[in-house]
């Protein structure tokens, strides 16, 4: 049996009572708002997350209606937040809690940890704060809030140690108000216990931190030293009858299942006209002319992409045929917005049509 309010707890709920944001997804609280933010939340900060959040809601008000969606039309609203596997697992994980739990979402972390796309961390997350299960979510505030408070100087990114940081932080959730002291733990990291430039006369919980009393807490924690980003080279075809362009569905890798110009490995400056003009050729259009249009890069979160651009003109007559391959698509540069499309993509449209 845990014990039922430790002194860590009791300080930082009362600060969390003080202190809390206002957040959309606070506002008119339930189970299926906090599995939505916990899942674009993932990687992204909070004031990216709310505009987004609430055209999301707008669109799929709960369950039912974000499990009869289509991939094409969650991807659409996701569009620009990045990492979009997320969009697609969280309709997955609707369509199974349709499925498998009658449109009620699970309570318990192991029914939570089951669904498609659904992790430790946002298992813990949605038991906790939408159930007020005793759960613990380890993410980058809290494990950082932890590491300073216990002056944790093993990296945080071992396995061993975010077990025993995650250890720690299950010690000290409360009997009652799991949830909050979750949310309060990730505030706290959020708004005081920064990653850089800690605020710690601010702190509710400074008194008993280590790594403060060490005068440790601005090199804590510690990571393995990160591997440098690999460079990538593609050439980009924008394929276009001078009113639409084609997009194509990735079906894998960096971008699944978003729309992007057809691309292909740069293999060099004297092959690039060729290699635009091959990948416009093999959806089955009439080339018209190439054109070098300029280069794009774009650093993503684990690789650094720099996209060569040609504009590729086609017979206007076989483009109005219809879409060019089986995953290939005309759309007009304004309509975008109503596919899954990515920041990047959109650039290299911008880039290829001149706009």
């Amino acid at each position: 049996m845990w014990k039922t309010t430790t002194v860590i707890a009791r300080r930082l709920l009362r600060w969390y009572d003080r202190s809390k944001r206002d957040l959309p997804w606070r506002r008119d609280p339930s189970p299926y708002r906090t599995l939505v933010s916990e899942f674009m939340l993932q990687q992204t900060v909070v004031a990216t997350v709310e505009p987004y959040f609430a055209r999301f809601i707008a669109r799929f008000p709960d369950v039912a209606s974000l499990a009869a969606a289509s991939d094409d039309e969650v991807t659409a609203l996701w569009s620009g937040l990045g990492y979009y596997a997320r969009a697609r697992n969280l309709r997955r994980a609707a369509a199974a809690i349709v499925t498998d739990h009658g449109g009620a979402i699970p309570a318990s972390e192991a029914a939570l940890r089951a669904l498609p796309g659904v992790g430790p961390y946002t298992a813990a997350a949605v038991a906790a704060i939408a159930f007020d299960a005793r759960a613990f979510a380890l993410d980058g505030n809290t494990m950082r809030v932890l590491a300073r408070l216990t002056g944790e100087r093993r990296p945080v990114d071992v396995p061993a140690t975010r077990a025993a940081l995650h250890a720690r932080g299950l010690a000290e959730v409360p009997r009652r108000r799991a949830g909050d002291f979750n949310q309060a733990l990730m505030e706290l990291g959020a708004l005081v216990c920064t990653p850089r430039s800690p605020r710690c006369e601010l702190c509710p919980l400074a008194g008993g931190c280590r790594a403060r009393a060490e005068g440790r807490a601005a090199s804590l924690p510690r990571k393995r030293p990160r591997a440098e980003r690999p460079i990538v080279r593609v050439v980009c075809a924008c394929i276009t009858d001078g009113a639409r362009v084609l997009v194509v569905k990735r079906p894998r890798g960096l971008l699944a299942g978003t729309w992007v110009l057809p691309e292909a490995a740069d293999r060099g400056a004297r092959t690039r006209p060729a290699v635009a003009r091959r990948l416009a050729e093999a959806t089955g259009v009439s080339v018209a002319g190439v054109s070098y249009r300029g280069a794009i890069r774009h650093v993503f979160t684990h690789r650094d992409v720099t996209a060569e651009l040609f504009r590729v003109d086609v017979d206007v007559a076989v483009a109005a045929s219809g879409p060019a391959a089986a995953d290939g698509r005309w759309i007009a540069p304004g309509g975008l917005a109503a596919l899954g499309v990515s920041s990047f993509a959109r650039k290299t449209v911008a880039l290829g049509v001149g706009r």
